[in-house]
């Protein structure tokens, strides 16, 4: 196995020999150490270890296997084409020497993806070295700005996503006496104006890299332009950077008290008693007990603090609600009935989805009806998964409904000369105590009503996977994590087997990990598929067991 941490001059030997192991190991350790002295203000000992993360070999090695291994961008040459696509590649920008002395950052190139709203979203794409240097920088500046970063920031943090932020907005206002009156706000083109002199002043390090990345400029057809406000988005450190600038918007409303602890609305005094601001990216909603509040008191607050960091809300996109009326958020409807507060999902992204459905149902007529189940239960189980935490069990049911048409319609349309009853007979059986599942062979489509309804366990107050002392509760989240969103039994009793551990690696399973079923003894030697002859496995621990064995 590698030497993490090789003497100069010592040749390194293939990628596949490298024990990922020990590299985790080493980065966590670091990490958490940034951690606590953030978490002390020992501000000379924070940049010190920052300082030794990007040069740490270990750090260079992770980050160049996220880039080039993990993210779904990794096929995706930024000005200069080249793609890091193989072990020979990787080894080779590694010994390219990864070192912030000295290095200059090429433009991005400029390419536009469609927005659900209509139009586009630009994106900037960096070389595959940037990239890596970004991961490096990232994960030096990370543990210091997790110490800080408010309680109820949901948006690109580790260990946080979108259910965490519902679930927060829902307890926040299903409170007895909570306050009723919500602003939901957007931040007009946040990536793309944020200020850099005033972002360059909350980074007390690595300020000269950050500031040739911001400068860098876009390439986009072959014609250069300069980069004068704004983070590019499709790079790696651009979403830490977005939260840096935005950090400090939920303590305008005494977020936290004196000690950093996060305090409920109605603890607060004078005229922020009753407001609370919960925040995902650059989406935010701000609850409190007036229209008037809201009116005098809130917008022309979060104005000028937008402002000095070159930013404004959306005109088209912030309303005043009361909860009676209902606001969407994150895809999710949220409004109050008489009777209870439900969080429910958005009719207009139902109607997208469907839409989806009946669209690849139009575009593969012909198809085999086992195609069309292996393709669409994938889709449908996550958009299922996604709004299992909410009060979703009509708009399931609703979506069983119209996707059971769908279906009918495709099938009927095959066979224009038979009558309904053949068609129900060849592509719809009885499963269970349901009637007319559309199903061929082995292979049913996927009910949503089968999806369980399960409440969502938000993560508590301003804990950070980074606090190596909160190692068993982040260690328990992932567990459940895992256990909820695996469907097929074997490989859940897998999981449970290896201590949701790599089989080969042991290091832990993490949110995102792209996960593969290895076989111990391989299938061509006469192996099976029994249980003991698997075990899971990380996807580039996979890749390099079969390139050290064949």
């Amino acid at each position: 196995m590698l030497v993490i941490e090789p003497t100069n001059g010592r040749e390194l030997p293939h990628w596949s020999q490298i024990n990922w192991t020990a590299v985790e190991a080493n980065v966590c350790h670091l990490q958490g150490r940034i951690y606590r002295a953030a978490a002390h203000e020992d501000h000379a000992k924070v940049k010190n270890l920052q300082k030794l993360m990007v040069r740490s070999m270990s750090a260079k090695l992770k980050a160049i296997r996220q880039v080039t291994q993990e993210n779904s961008g990794r096929q995706t040459p930024g000005i200069d084409g080249v793609v890091c696509d193989t072990p020979q590649k990787r080894l080779a920008l590694l010994q390219d020497g990864l070192s912030l002395k000295g290095y200059r950052p090429k433009p991005v190139k400029r390419c536009y993806i469609p927005k659900s709203s209509g139009g586009h979203r630009p994106l900037g794409i960096p070389t595959q070295k940037d990239r890596v240097m970004q991961a490096l920088v990232k994960m030096a500046l990370e543990p210091e700005w997790e110490s800080r970063f408010e309680a109820n920031s949901y948006g690109f943090r580790p260990g946080r996503c979108t259910m965490d932020a519902l679930t927060a907005l829902h307890t926040c206002m299903n409170r007895q006496g909570a306050s009723q009156w919500v602003l939901d706000a957007d931040i007009k083109g946040c990536f793309d104006n944020i200020d850099h002199v005033a972002l360059l002043k909350r980074l007390p390090v690595f300020t000269t890299t950050i500031r040739r990345w911001l400068k860098a400029g876009v390439v986009e057809l072959g014609r250069y332009t300069d980069t004068e406000a704004g983070t590019p988005q499709g790079g790696v450190a651009s979403p830490l950077l977005a939260n840096i600038a935005l950090d400090g918007m939920e303590r305008l409303f005494d977020g936290e008290d004196t000690k950093g602890n996060p305090q409920r609305p109605s603890w607060k005094t004078g005229p922020n008693k009753g407001i609370s601001l919960i925040r995902y990216a650059d989406d935010l909603v701000v609850v409190a007990p007036s229209r008037t509040v809201l009116e005098q008191y809130v917008l022309p607050t979060l104005a000028r603090f937008l402002a000095e960091r070159g930013l404004h809300l959306s005109e088209a996109k912030t309303h005043i609600v009361h909860s009676t009326e209902g606001f969407n958020f994150l895809g999710f409807e949220i409004r109050r009935f008489p009777r209870a507060l439900l969080t429910q999902p958005q009719k207009a992204k139902m109607l997208g989805h469907y839409r989806a459905i009946t669209t690849y149902l139009h575009q593969h007529k012909q198809s085999p009806a086992v195609q069309v189940i292996h393709d669409l239960n994938p889709k449908m189980r996550g958009w299922g998964n996604y709004y299992r935490h909410c009060a979703a069990k009509r708009a399931f049911r609703k979506l069983d409904h119209m996707v059971w048409h769908a279906l009918w319609r495709w099938a009927k349309r095959r066979h224009p000369n038979k009558s309904a009853q053949w068609v129900k007979q060849r592509y719809f059986r009885i499963v269970g105590h349901r009637q007319g599942v559309f199903a061929q062979a082995k292979a049913q489509i996927l009910w949503y009503q089968d999806i369980p309804i399960t409440r969502y366990p938000k993560v508590r107050g301003k804990s950070s996977p980074m606090n190596p002392a909160l190692k068993a509760y982040w260690a328990q989240r992932e567990q459940w994590r895992q256990k909820t969103l695996t469907i097929k039994q074997q490989r859940k009793s897998l999981l449970q087997a290896q201590a949701f551990r790599c089989g080969l690696c042991k290091v832990p399973f993490y949110d995102g990990d792209p996960i593969d079923d290895h076989h111990i003894t391989p299938k061509h030697k006469g192996g099976d598929d029994r249980q003991e002859n698997r075990m899971l496995v990380h996807r580039w621990c996979h890749y390099a067991h079969h390139q050290r064995h064949g």
